[in-house]
């Protein structure tokens, strides 16, 4: 039977909560927005998004760019008390949020799920540690496993976005990522290629020569084995490369970035004739 479509309505909150800037990261040109959206403008985005909605499947409001678990409580609260009233009146039937790994804990999940959030997305980037020193992310390939176990003992929905061709980033350390997060079982992954965007450290590392770009024929054909892997373990890729929006097009410096990277990424995986073998992970057992 195929799946009743289902919408996903975006809230952005770039940077917000955000404890400091990771080398690569300028969510305010990729998503042409800035600040908090105000609750009003939360309420009016989600009835907008249904006055034009023809789908049957469930409904989501989603707060994406920023850390949402680091907000001020003042500011989580009232974004999900908000939440609860449109669920409660139902204009939507669940909650997603993204945060980092290093940014949640069992009293934080505890209060997540009082609120009806079911998803929780992590930006893990990396699970290689010399990577995530490398661009500064601020957490440990340790911390993104503790937090998708008290995720999943919450039975929380867990995604994980991964971004390859970061500095320090080779084609093993990639699929050693990957192989880390299958051993999560996450049951979504998002696979944003490294891109090196204005006004961000990695662009002066990029004109000084200390970095260089993958290219794009490599970058698609190593996220169609990492499309294969996950895939095979039963994990939906539900996003491959950035959204191509004007914000985006217009602060782009370099990288590997095609406004169809994901359909790319899709006819090389399906050209492939075998998976390629990569030797499992458990962890906790």
């Amino acid at each position: 039977m195929a799946r009743k479509k289902q919408l996903i309505i975006p809230v952005f909150i770039p940077f917000a909560g955000c404890p400091h800037r990771c080398i690569y990261c300028n969510q305010q040109k990729i998503t042409s927005t800035s600040g908090l959206p105000a609750i009003e403008e939360v309420e009016e985005m989600v009835w907008r998004y249904l006055s034009t909605w023809k789908g049957s499947g469930r409904k989501e409001l989603a707060f994406y760019g920023g850390t949402f678990t680091a907000l001020p409580h003042v500011v989580q609260q009232g974004y999900l008390e908000c939440a609860r009233r449109l669920m409660e009146r139902g204009a939507v039937d669940s909650v997603r949020i993204s945060t980092r790994p290093d940014c949640v804990d069992k009293g934080t999940v505890e209060s997540l799920c009082s609120y009806g959030v079911e998803t929780v997305e992590l930006g893990a980037q990396s699970m290689v540690d010399e990577v995530l020193r490398l661009i500064e992310r601020g957490h440990s390939g340790a911390d993104t496993i503790e937090a998708v176990k008290v995720l999943k003992a919450a039975d929380m929905t867990v995604g994980i976005q991964i971004m390859p061709g970061l500095p320090g980033d080779t084609e093993d350390t990639v699929l050693e990522t990957a192989q880390k997060v299958m051993a999560l079982s996450p049951q979504l992954v998002r696979i944003y290629p490294a891109l090196v965007i204005k006004d961000t450290p990695l662009e002066r590392l990029f004109r000084e020569g200390s970095y260089t770009p993958w290219p794009l024929e490599k970058m698609v054909r190593l996220c169609a084995r990492l499309y294969r892997l996950f895939t095979a373990e039963g994990i939906r890729v539900i996003r491959m490369g950035l959204q191509p929006t004007e914000g985006l097009l217009r602060s782009l410096i370099s990288g590997p970035f095609h406004p169809a990277f994901g359909g790319l990424v899709r006819k090389r995986a399906a050209s492939m004739a075998s998976t390629p073998s990569v030797p499992s992970v458990e962890y906790g057992k």
